[in-house]
């Protein structure tokens, strides 16, 4: 089981020691809620954060802004996913997958007009980052992105390789039957149906009320790569892959070697060492840092 006690601790720890944003304020587009954290300078690189499974903007990813927008010219915008936190939507529902895609073009569009000049890349954390996936590849973006930072991505249930076996209880639990009844009849039955649950602690639910306690079929569609293998090899964009060294929930081994068999030469992967599913949110900045970096200088 994911070690939410471990996050909350970090994040705390991690809280009090660093400094206040300089310029950050909440607000929504077309009611999509978010969060933009800008540095003392110009911004010369945006980053659109989104979040994982069940949660939303305000679980911890207020660190991993902070550490990113301090300095060095970068800007950082939190979003909540449709069906999740501020966003509209009944939670964890959506009346089509295509949705919550066509609200990255939506978030693209209103960042591209306060940021013209800075170059745009999408990060998504688990869940978020299996959405992005399929942004790219089930949909057609309206805007152009410089590139995708995933960050101990949810690949789903056709990566069966990068998933831990000894897992006891697993975070997602799904019934197939209603997905197979959406596909057969082309999207038009089950889409609204509970299908999977996801397994927060007693003390978590009680302490959050506003995390997701089930995925509809068509919000679980709209998170989840479908073919994982090819999505990954038809992104068309430069990515950077990191895996958490002790992820409870995959291996990041096996994550190397499906990006290493299945990506194409614009993805690089990398591993955050002794960091777990959740806290390696508060590890990935250097290796987001050098990706930017890297692009900047043509190196991508």
């Amino acid at each position: 089981m994911i070690n939410f006690d471990h996050f909350n601790q970090q994040a705390d720890k991690l809280d009090a020691i660093l400094p206040q944003p300089a310029r950050v304020n909440t607000s929504q587009i077309d009611g999509l809620r978010y969060r933009l954290y800008q540095p003392q300078q110009a911004a010369e690189d945006l980053v659109i954060v989104y979040h994982g499974g069940g949660v939303h903007l305000d679980a911890g990813y207020d660190i991993l802004a902070r550490q990113l927008s301090h300095d060095a010219g970068i800007a950082v915008c939190l979003v909540d996913i449709r069906g999740h936190g501020g966003s509209p939507g009944a939670k964890g529902e959506v009346a089509s997958p295509v949705m919550v895609w066509r609200d990255v073009d939506t978030l693209l569009a209103g960042m591209r007009e306060l940021f013209p000049q800075a170059h745009i890349h999408l990060l998504g954390h688990s869940s978020g980052g299996g959405m992005l996936i399929n942004y790219f590849t089930r949909h057609h973006p309206q805007h152009s992105s410089d590139s995708l930072i995933l960050i101990a991505p949810e690949l789903g249930p056709f990566a069966k390789e990068v998933r831990r076996n000894q897992v006891a209880v697993p975070f997602a639990e799904l019934r197939q039957w209603p997905f197979v009844i959406n596909a057969l009849s082309g999207g038009w039955l089950f889409g609204n149906y509970p299908a999977v649950h996801l397994n927060f602690p007693e003390d978590v639910k009680a302490s959050e009320p506003d995390f997701v306690q089930h995925y509809s079929v068509n919000m679980a569609n709209a998170l989840t790569p479908r073919y994982p293998a090819n999505q990954l090899a038809a992104l068309p964009l430069p990515v950077l892959l990191l895996a958490a060294g002790n992820d409870e929930l995959f291996s990041a081994q096996a994550m190397g070697e499906f990006a290493e068999k299945n990506g194409n030469g614009q993805l690089s992967f990398s591993v955050i060492e002794n960091s777990a599913h959740l806290d390696c949110l508060f590890f990935a900045e250097q290796s987001v840092r050098q990706h930017l970096l890297m692009l900047r200088q043509g190196a991508v």
